[in-house]
């Protein structure tokens, strides 16, 4: 019986670890994926800024130049970020008024998927939250079990000294499918909210917007008004850092108020007017 339990336990062991193997070279910020070929603006927290199309690995991002660039005697192509300097980002801007025809089109999709989406991103999404609600779950039980086994026969201590493999193995494979699972946040994907985001100078600024997704690491959100230097609004899609950016309060679209028309403003001569009349009168 041992014996079967060791040969299952080491088959459990080494199938784990090879599958978290191959997901954790392919695994990459699911926030971050949403703008993989698109035309994105990095800023870093010193202000500098970075304009090119993104392209997302398991190590970190590089932006591709639209042109070549001199500097200091070299040509430079890209920008690459890895992923261990992800605290020196700002944010990533996928700025509307940038992007191309076809670039644009692709990203109203987008939008509306995230405002309705389809029966098949619903129960994928349902999957991958029930399977992190269920991480540390498993986590348990496997430390549970080795620790059943261990003190039943010395012979397996071998077998579960392995048990850390194990878990760094399930934290790979349950990392693949997604994020941790937030419940508040889940409730506002899709839904216009209210983003705090503290600027380099410790203040807090707040931007409205549709909340697309989260990742461990960062918040994605679409159609922010954004004020640009010289004091005009331009559509724009953000994924900021959950370090210095949070989702505060859900929101609803205020609508704009009508224009005023002739009609109206002859309209409140005339109630001017009569209220002169009547003050005379009286």
């Amino acid at each position: 019986m041992f014996n079967s339990v060791i040969f299952w336990m080491v088959a459990i062991i080494v199938g784990s670890s090879l599958i978290g193997f191959f997901l954790s070279g392919r695994r990459k910020d699911p926030c971050l994926k949403h703008f993989q070929d698109y035309l994105t603006t990095i800023q870093l927290k010193n202000g500098k800024r970075v304009l090119g199309e993104l392209d997302v690995e398991t190590s970190g991002v590089e932006l591709r130049y639209k042109g070549n660039y001199w500097d200091d005697g070299h040509v430079e192509t890209s920008f690459i970020l890895f992923k261990e300097e992800f605290n020196s980002i700002y944010a990533f801007f996928r700025f509307l008024d940038q992007l191309s025809p076809e670039s644009q089109e692709l990203r109203l999709d987008e939008l509306e998927r995230a405002y309705h989406p389809p029966a098949s991103k619903r129960f994928l999404r349902h999957t991958r939250n029930m399977l992190n609600t269920l991480k540390d779950s498993f986590g348990a039980s496997i430390s549970a079990a080795t620790s059943v086994v261990k003190s039943a026969n010395p012979a397996l201590r071998a077998v579960s000294s392995q048990q850390a493999h194990l878990a760094r193995a399930q934290s790979d494979v349950l990392g693949y499918v997604g994020a941790s699972y937030d419940p508040i946040l889940e409730k506002h994907i899709g839904h216009m909210i209210v983003l705090e985001i503290t600027n380099s100078q410790g203040v807090i600024e707040e931007h409205v917007g549709i909340f697309k997704d989260y990742s461990a690491q960062f918040l994605e959100v679409m159609d922010v008004p954004w004020k640009t230097q010289d004091g005009a609004f331009v559509k724009c899609d953000l994924i900021l850092p959950r370090a210095h950016a949070l989702i505060r309060h859900s929101a609803e679209e205020v609508p704009a108020a009508a224009p005023i028309t002739k009609a109206d403003v002859e309209a409140l001569k005339t109630q001017g007017q009569a209220a002169d009349s009547f003050k005379k009168s009286g």
